[in-house]
């Protein structure tokens, strides 16, 4: 982190000593006393994780045909919270920092009258994160921006459950955790539509994030996938898109 923080100072540095007549640099909308709250999307491969739970289906209804719902974690949706550190703006360019939390969960529920006993299991993957990142971009008119490029480095504390049901009373809960933490990435780009210019506007962004989990395991030992398998439990990203609203205090 503190690395990250050094190249962006030599970067402002390097940028306000090259135009420093001609730019107008500030804090302005999305700056150092800037936040954000917003709703994102994210898909992802998850390959191990869903074989998991086709075998559960499959030990609970062995001759499937009671259990008829196909169920498979593709797509997580959540909330977004942040701050923009500073944007550097020039005639034709800015440049800004940014740090945020983003809460993801995706949920799924398979249910049956299994020896007649109302059975219903619940599935839930969380992978809430910490999220840091710089954009680049340009101003197209007055009132709205480019983003040329963003580019984001996620610190993932993903949890799988397993929550089994018997006539509606649970009958425990599995949780499932990596055995490491998880480092992702995101590239992106978007627009910025400013509301009220230098206090109010309207981020939209779409990109690829890049994730693997390998394995999941509990404190029983039990492991996504199965250890003789040789799928990861998420083997990659995919499409990621987010809308926020930014609220600044220029300074």
């Amino acid at each position: 982190m503190k690395s990250f923080n050094k190249i962006i100072f030599v970067a402002v540095f390097v940028f306000t000593g090259v135009n420093a007549n001609a730019q107008s640099f500030g804090f302005g909308c999305l700056g150092l006393s800037g936040f954000y709250a917003g709703f994102a999307k994210q898909n992802y491969d998850s390959p191990g994780l869903n074989d998991y739970i086709s075998q559960r289906i499959n030990f609970l209804d062995p001759s499937k045909t009671i259990i008829t719902d196909k169920v498979e974690f593709t797509q997580g949706t959540g909330y977004r919270i942040g701050a923009n550190f500073f944007r550097a703006k020039w005639d034709k360019f800015f440049i800004s920092a940014k740090g945020y939390y983003q809460f993801l969960k995706e949920s799924h529920e398979i249910s049956a009258q299994l020896q007649n006993i109302d059975t219903r299991e619940k599935y839930q993957l969380t992978m809430n994160h910490w999220g840091v990142g710089i954009d680049f971009g340009v101003p197209l008119f007055w009132i709205l921006d480019w983003k040329i490029a963003e580019a984001n480095v996620m610190f993932y504390n993903t949890e799988f459950s397993q929550e089994t049901f018997s006539s509606s009373v649970s009958q425990g809960e599995r949780k499932f955790k990596p055995d490491k933490n998880n480092i992702g990435y995101f590239i992106g780009t978007g627009l910025v539509l400013h509301l009220v210019p230098d206090y109010i506007s309207v981020e939209g962004t779409a990109g690829y994030n890049i994730i693997q989990i390998d394995k999941l395991s509990n404190d029983s030992g039990i492991t996504i996938p199965s250890a003789s398998s040789s799928k990861k439990a998420i083997e990659k990203g995919n499409l990621s898109i987010t809308l926020q609203l930014n609220v600044g205090f220029p300074l």
